[in-house]
């Protein structure tokens, strides 16, 4: 008896180890049951099966309930404070300069003096926009003060600010005596803002090299290893600088045999300043191949692409001093429902939490396709099965026995 309990559990733990992949989860010390993000990477996407089914939490208690959930949009910040990237006090002229585009609508300067009254002028991307606003601190008359300045809504790459002490305004006539009165103003900083309550997507993106091109009949087809990663649109990376081509994408699990999906135009002009090299097309497959119509023209130079996915989160319940693994990639799993989600909203807080590197538990055959699998391995749930019926026949055959000699 005890050889065949041990040859039903011999069976179960090799049923339960046949994931070929993992990954540890890293997060920050907690001190109470915390719910827990974590976003999905590209090695996950890449192994695991498209309804993520084979998805299991597991910690030293054994698997962990969890949900996934994408998080479609974030906040765009409609402020930011910066300091001068250059002062041209001879000229008292102070240049912000922005890494991305910012639209700006208002500026609010933070200046140190008291006491003063000044006309600015604001130059956005070299042109005048704003011209003689004052700005003042009237600290030894009212102690009201205006460091304010309003400008119609632009997109800023650079601003630059200059102002002018006005010294013949009423405000220094009447205090003429004021000993802290200087050529130059003290700004610091500055911060910009504007009226934007606006979102965008949260979105992974993934570069992909050209795996294979090949041209014929003034069409080019571009092949591209995409391995699994899901995506909700592409964007080509074209070095040719004026081009306007029709085509069509393709997708393939196995690179020979392909499914059309979509049509698409793509466009690069600078002399109409006109650009369209994004694609709307959502998809998960192995590979992807970009038909390209040329006409008379010569190929474009497609080297890359970028995959923009919509992020995807897993969420879960974690305790204090507990570690917990992520296993993923056995494809006769199927998907499991677990209440948490349920029990959790939007104003939900949670923390943050990442994952380790990538475990490879298990060879995957499938990803190579010359290797020969084995007997074992192409007959394992036969093998699994007729374990199961030897070990149940010997437990039968055990329990006869008894039964007979009780007779």
């Amino acid at each position: 008896m005890r050889i065949v309990l041990f040859v039903l559990l011999l069976v179960l733990n090799l049923e339960a180890n046949q994931h070929p992949f993992s990954k540890n989860i890293h997060m920050e010390t907690i001190e109470k049951a915390t719910l827990v993000q974590v976003a999905l990477d590209n090695e996950i996407y890449s192994k695991s099966k498209k309804d993520f089914s084979d998805l299991r939490l597991v910690s030293k208690e054994g698997e962990e309930g969890y949900f996934l959930k994408s998080v479609h949009q974030k906040y765009i910040s409609n402020q930011k404070r910066l300091t001068p990237a250059e002062y041209d006090r001879e000229n008292a002229t102070l240049t912000f300069k922005f890494k991305k585009p910012f639209d700006v609508e208002k500026i609010h300067l933070q200046i140190e003096d008291r006491n003063f009254e000044s006309k600015v002028d604001v130059f956005v991307n070299g042109k005048l926009v704003v011209k003689s606003c004052k700005i003042f601190d009237y600290s030894r008359e009212t102690g009201n003060r205006n460091f304010n300045i309003t400008l119609p809504k632009t997109e800023a790459r650079e601003i630059k600010i200059r102002y002018a002490l006005d010294k013949t305004a009423s405000f220094y006539k009447k205090y003429q005596n004021l000993q802290e009165l200087s050529k130059y103003l003290s700004i610091k900083s500055s911060t910009f803002s504007n009226s934007n309550r606006a979102t965008k997507d949260v979105l992974l993106k993934s570069k992909i090299r050209l795996e294979n091109l090949t041209t014929k009949e003034k069409k080019s087809s571009y092949i591209f290893k995409t391995n699994n990663i899901p995506f909700k649109s592409l964007k080509l990376e074209v070095v040719e600088q004026n081009f306007k081509r029709n085509g069509k994408v393709y997708s393939s699990n196995d690179g020979i045999h392909w499914s059309y999906l979509k049509s698409f135009s793509i466009l690069s002009s600078s002399i109409s300043q006109k650009y369209q090299k994004t694609i709307n097309v959502e998809n998960r497959s192995k590979y992807l191949k970009l038909e390209v119509e040329n006409r008379d023209n010569k190929p474009l130079t497609i080297q890359t692409l970028t995959l923009l996915t919509k992020s995807k989160y897993l969420y879960f319940l974690a305790q204090p001093n507990e570690k917990y693994t992520l296993y993923f990639g056995q494809k006769s799993l199927t998907k499991l429902h677990y209440e948490l989600e349920s029990l959790v909203n939007e104003k939900t807080s949670f923390v943050k939490a990442k994952f380790d590197k990538f475990k490879v538990l298990k060879i995957d055959v499938i990803e190579k396709k010359e290797e020969k699998i084995s007997f074992m391995e192409a007959n394992k749930e036969l093998l699994f099965i007729g374990i199961v019926l030897f070990a149940l026949g010997v437990m039968g055959y055990i329990a006869f026995g008894l039964l007979k000699r009780e007779s």
